[in-house]
């Protein structure tokens, strides 16, 4: 079923990027504090348009690669970070029932690693049908995928093993009767690499990861929720 055009222009493009801004990039901008600080400020804001995708650079980390499906010239694409916390985050426009955006994201300077990923999305009028984003990650030796259905948060964030620093991602986006995604965040943190000691090492590393992604995935939802007052 096609959504009404009157739906669609209730959510315009500069709506949704208001949206986008109040909820999802000030959540990850404050759930930095919870990684640390002390790893720099924010940098300016990256961003590129399906219509003609180009690279994205902040820091040490590149996307490159964005392939988009689907979905309409218009979606923009932006990528921002905040001390070891960075979001890759997509104003689908018009918002899309069903297509996908794909890339890669690497860390181009030695020292760092991947730590944690994390999927959040914006449904618009989830009771009257449904929505679900499926991110799909994959890197060398491993895979996973983490869901957000209804504009709600994953339920978990995927912690990763030491030696990560090039993942391939692929954000599926499908939605049924009236409603519509509207926009999709992919959430990464990182961790410098430390070299192995002489014995095996705990586990305190991964499962303080685990605690601030824990803590950063409830703001989020809290954040997403007040801007919805």
């Amino acid at each position: 079923m096609k959504i009404p055009p009157i739906a669609l222009r209730a959510f315009g493009r500069d709506d949704q990027r208001l949206i986008l801004s109040k909820s999802l990039f000030g959540a990850a901008v404050v759930a930095a504090a919870v990684t640390g600080l002390s790893a720099g400020s924010a940098e300016a804001v990256q961003t590129t348009t399906c219509a003609l995708p180009s690279d994205l650079t902040i820091g040490d980390k590149t996307v490159r690669n964005i392939v988009c499906n689907g979905v309409g010239p218009d979606t923009e694409i932006r990528f921002n970070n905040f001390g070891l916390s960075y979001d890759f985050g997509s104003v689908i426009d018009p918002p899309t029932q069903g297509g996908s955006i794909s890339y890669t994201i690497f860390i181009n300077q030695p020292g760092f690693e991947f730590a944690a990923v994390g999927l959040d999305s914006g449904c618009i009028f989830p009771a009257l049908g449904g929505c679900t984003v499926t991110k799909n990650v994959s890197w060398i030796g491993g895979s996973t995928s983490l869901a957000s259905v209804n504009g709600n948060p994953a339920p978990l964030d995927y912690l990763f093993a030491a030696g990560v620093t090039s993942l391939d991602i692929e954000d599926i986006f499908l939605a049924t009767g009236n409603s519509a995604v509207s926009t999709a965040n992919n959430f990464f943190s990182q961790r410098t690499v430390v070299a192995p000691p002489d014995s095996v090492p705990g586990p305190l590393p991964i499962l303080g990861a685990g605690m601030a992604f824990g803590f950063s995935r409830r703001l989020r939802s809290r954040v997403k929720a007040s801007s919805l007052v």
